[in-house]
This record gives structure tokens, sequence and C-alpha cells, in this order.
């Protein structure tokens, strides 16, 4: 799509989490020319998100700060922040080998700040605007597209970049009369205060047993909460804690797996080979930087194949725990306070006496029905990504098509959206976790940054 070359380049960009600010901030710094930027964020500050908007000190970053940095040419450059704005040094952050691990609003308001700096040494030629509501459609028009809003406006753009997150999971089971209306029933962990009705002697039953049960279970432990926690899922895999940190290992070599099984092989392999010394956390490091070569080629059938049977394992290997929530989960395993077990939740009701009744599913053994005094559902970002209304309208009208294995939409290695044919649509463009399953990994903040960095000249050009 062209334009006038003495008009200012349109961008709209949406979604204002971590993944939309991030990208505000290379546009801005990459870009020489007049920008008018346009973010579409529902939150009043850009660069939190879900994850960083927590205001829940024992909620920590899951990675140290000196491997967040969002530019390459600036190493060092959180960690340094954190010490000029007082979150270090502290303590309580740091580990045994000088990791720091902040709470996740310190590195909310690091992002929030980099914008704000970055926007305010070129404001004599980028404007921007904050507009807090959603997207409701986006849609090619002429020699640009046009994208409305959910409260009726209009804002047309030489490129849009599509940098929202997943659509709030949908309930794991069958709710019974009351179970909603109860306040003991917790469906979005995430709410402010969501917790604060959960007694400190109160059963509880955590749904999942992913990161966001370990930031639940973290946080009651911090307010005082001693009653029996039962955290529940299929395969009962817990996040793993960290180890050494490298990148650098030659995992693929010069034979890269072509199926689901050949890749396991490969990391069982290289994980057996390993120098006792470094460990399995390199490996699965070290694969990261290989992953979207290795991911490009396996055929679409080999890729539905791991995100059925090894997409759970490698999470709790790939995105692990602060050394600190590590410690908590395991002293309240080793006090009986949390229990883990492989089992699905099926429905949920209320008894005579107004608690909560779950009926559970073991993998292994029978249905059991157990109550509980407060249910808290943790079963992570939803994997039916056409709940999110925009996608749905995309998918609809033929803009956009899903990948391969259904975690997010098509793009190819440059972030630009394909379209059914797969043919990338001229200025349309999707960064973060929407586009994990083109590349086979783009989750973590780190990665993220480094892939916006690499691809923000193509969205500029």
């Amino acid at each position: 799509m062209t334009r006038p070359t003495s008009s200012p380049l349109r961008i709209a960009i949406v979604g204002g989490g971590f993944t939309g600010a991030v990208l505000a901030i290379h546009a801005v710094r990459a870009s020489s020319v007049q920008l008018d930027l346009v973010i579409l964020e529902p939150r009043a500050e850009l660069g939190r998100g879900v994850a960083y908007s927590t205001r829940d000190r024992s909620h920590r970053i899951n990675v140290p700060s000196d491997r967040l940095d969002i530019a390459a040419e600036t190493p060092g450059a959180v960690t340094a922040w954190l010490h000029a704005n007082d979150f270090l040094p502290d303590a309580a952050s740091q580990d045994e080998a000088g990791g720091a691990y902040v709470p996740r609003a310190a590195y909310g308001a690091y992002i929030a700040d980099v914008l704000a700096e970055t926007l305010a040494a070129a404001a004599e030629r980028v404007h921007l605007r904050h507009l807090r509501t959603k997207a409701a459609s986006v849609a090619a028009a002429e020699d640009a597209w046009r994208v409305v809003t959910e409260s009726g406006e209009t804002i047309m753009a030489d490129r849009v970049a599509l940098c929202f997150g997943h659509a709030v999971p949908a309930l794991p089971c069958r709710l019974g009369p009351g179970v909603a209306e109860s306040a003991g029933f917790v469906a979005d962990p995430w709410r402010a205060d969501a917790l604060a009705g959960i007694g400190a002697d109160a059963s509880v039953l955590v749904v999942g047993t992913g990161l966001t049960m370990a930031d639940v279970v973290t946080s009651l432990g911090a307010a005082g909460h001693r009653g029996p926690i039962t955290a529940v899922s299929r395969r009962g895999l817990l996040p793993k804690a960290h180890g050494l940190f490298r990148m650098d290992l030659d995992v693929v070599g010069a034979s890269p797996p072509t199926t689901a099984l050949g890749l396991l092989q490969l990391v069982r392999r290289q994980i057996a080979e390993a120098d006792p010394a470094l460990g399995w956390h390199p490996v699965v490091d070290s694969l990261r930087t290989a992953l979207p070569d290795l991911w490009g080629g396996l055929p679409a059938a080999e890729k539905r194949r791991v995100v059925r049977r090894l997409l759970p394992f490698w999470e709790v290997h790939r995105f692990r725990i602060a050394p600190q929530i590590a410690v908590t989960l395991e002293r309240a395993r080793a006090e009986g306070r949390l229990v883990v077990e492989q089992a699905a939740l099926a429905g949920l009701d209320r008894d005579a006496d107004g608690r909560l009744e779950a009926t559970l599913r073991p993998r292994h053994g029978p249905i059991t029905r157990r109550q509980f005094d407060a249910v808290v559902l943790c079963t992570g970002p939803e994997r039916e990504v056409a709940r999110n209304p925009l996608v749905a309208a995309l998918l609809v009208d033929g803009t956009a098509c899903l990948d391969t294995v259904g975690l997010g939409l098509a793009v190819d290695r440059r972030s630009r959206v394909l379209g059914p044919a797969g043919r990338p649509q001229p200025g349309l463009y999707a960064f973060g976790p929407m586009t994990r399953g083109s590349f086979g990994e783009m989750t973590g903040a780190p990665d993220i940054a480094q892939h916006i960095e690499r691809e923000v000249a193509g969205l500029l050009g």
C-alpha cells in the first residue's frame, strides 16, 4: 500500500500490552519519518497487559532482569533502570547466582517508562493516540486499512499491527445453579482482589497446574492462607525451576528432525549427552533459538502431533518459575498444604451448605465428588483462538487464516498476516503470542522483543 511521501506514516497497533508497547518503541526508534501512531488498548496504562498489570508483589518475573532487555544495543538496561528507580537492590528478589526476579509490576513500569521517554525524544515527528477500546473489525480499504473500534470510531491506517493476546478462557466444565454467583468461585484470578474472599482456613481447588496456579498459591500464602489447596490438571505437570542460563549450544546439528518423534528423540539425546554441570536447562534454551527454522521444516501433520503430544511437556520446561516461587511451592507441598493431582474438572455444583462440589475425573480411577470452600480457575490462555471476536471477524471475511496447528493467526517469517491463499496481506502484521503457531514459540517477553526488533523495518518500509 502506498501513501504520499509528505504524509505521516499511519500505524494502528491493536493491543497495547507488552507486545504493542515494544512495537511502538522500536517503530519510533527505527524510523526517521513522521509517524501517526494509534494504539487500541482498553487498559489505562500501555505496556502492562495482563502479565504486568498485577500489583501483587509476590507475582515475579520468571527470568532474571538481565535477560529482559528489549533492545540488543542496550544490554543491562532493565537492571540499570531497576536500580535507578529503587526496585533494586532487593534481597527478596535476588537468587543465589545474583539474578534479580523482581515483581512483574516493576517490569511493566519499565516498559511504560521507556515508551514515554522514546515518544518524548521524538515528539517533533511522532504523534501517538491511546484509545481505550478494542478493535471490532480490520479490513482493507483501497490503499489503506480501515479499523473500526468497539466504541464506533473509524481509524484509517497505512499499516496495522495485531498485538493482542488470546481470548479469556472458556469455562472448563458445566456450572450448576448458583455456582457462578458464589463468592468462592473465582473464574478470573487476574481480577483485582480476586482472592480476597477466600478465608485463611478455606479449602481451595485450583484448576490448572501451570504458571497461574503458581501465582495463586503464592498469593494465598502471602495473604496468610493456611487451608488445604488441591491443584488438578490432566497430567499434573508443574512448572520447573530455573537452572543455568545458556543459549549457545548446537542442539540441532546437520540433520534437523522432520517428525515429532524425531524432535523428542533429539531433545532427549542432547539432554543425556549434556555436561552434568550444565544440566538440561541450556538444551531447552538453546533449542529456542533454532526453533523457527526447525518448526518451519516440520510437515503440518507433525506440527499438530507436537502440539497434541509434546506441547504440555515443553511448556513446563520452557516457561520456568522464579526461584522464590519454586521455594514457595516446594514448601507448601512438603507441609501438605498443596496437593497436586492428575484429574479433570467435569462439573461444579453447590451443595446444601453452600459449598462448591467438584466432580473430578482422575486420570486413573473412578469419578469422585468433593467439596471445597473455593474454586479458582487457572486453565491458562484460551486455545480456541476464534473465540476472540476480532479473530473471528478476520477469518470470516477472508482477511486472515489460522496457522496449521490452530494456535493463532498464520504469518510469514516477517510477521505479515497471511490470507487463505497463503499470500501476505500488504500492510497487515501480527506480533506476539498470536503468532506462536507460525514460529513454534513466541510467548516469552525476550523472544517477542527480539523478533520485533528484527522485523520492524519491514513494517516501516
